[in-house]
């Protein structure tokens, strides 16, 4: 006999067939593999997003600045890894570089800097080109490119085993001169003309 008011484990254990308990066998691993899987792909989304806000940090608030030192620049750096909580700081990779516009879709490195310990991610050496958005700034003026990699691990692999790379890169222009100088003091290299 079945009495609605006795409690679900009770009742499970009044049930003689067995029935109740073995579909609930079945449909548990299915029903935790979908709520873990979901909280992953939610969680690697956060991530991606928290890379890009990043990137987008560390170029905004080195606009902001007429001159830069070494030690300026990597206090930006550090500041902006703090956006990246609860994530693990220790995992981004971050670059930001100066690029003089020579053309349509190309720019060439006028310095670069990493913060200081950083590896797995080093400074661009000067004249390198970076392809640019088409006509995204004019040419001959210069661009603040702040950039962040990270490498991304599920906190439940669900047996995947497989790690993620996020990267991005944000394109600002200095807002207080046309070009910030090079933070180590050095002189910016004058590289050979380039076209789109």
């Amino acid at each position: 006999m079945r009495v609605p008011s006795m409690p679900l484990l009770a009742r499970l254990r009044a049930n003689i067939s067995g029935t109740t308990v073995v579909e609930f066998a079945f449909a548990l691993p299915v029903l935790l593999a979908m709520y873990l899987g979901g909280y992953v792909l939610a969680d690697e989304s956060s991530a991606s997003r928290k890379v890009t806000i990043t990137a987008r940090a560390i170029t905004d608030l080195t606009t902001r600045y007429g001159a830069l030192t070494t030690t300026q620049l990597n206090t930006i750096m550090a500041a902006s890894a703090q956006i990246l909580v609860p994530y693990n700081g220790a995992n981004a990779k971050q670059r930001v570089s100066e690029v003089l516009v020579t053309g349509a879709t190309t720019a060439t490195v006028v310095w670069s800097q990493v913060p200081t310990g950083q590896t797995g991610m080093t400074a661009l050496p000067a004249c390198t080109v970076v392809t640019l958005n088409a006509n995204m700034a004019a040419t001959g003026s210069y661009v603040i490119l702040g950039e962040v990699g990270y490498a991304y691990t599920p906190l439940v692999g669900l047996g995947s085993g497989h790690n993620t790379n996020f990267y991005d890169r944000y394109f600002m222009i200095p807002r207080l001169v046309s070009a910030i100088a090079p933070p180590d003091g050095s002189t910016p290299t004058t590289c050979p003309a380039t076209s789109s």
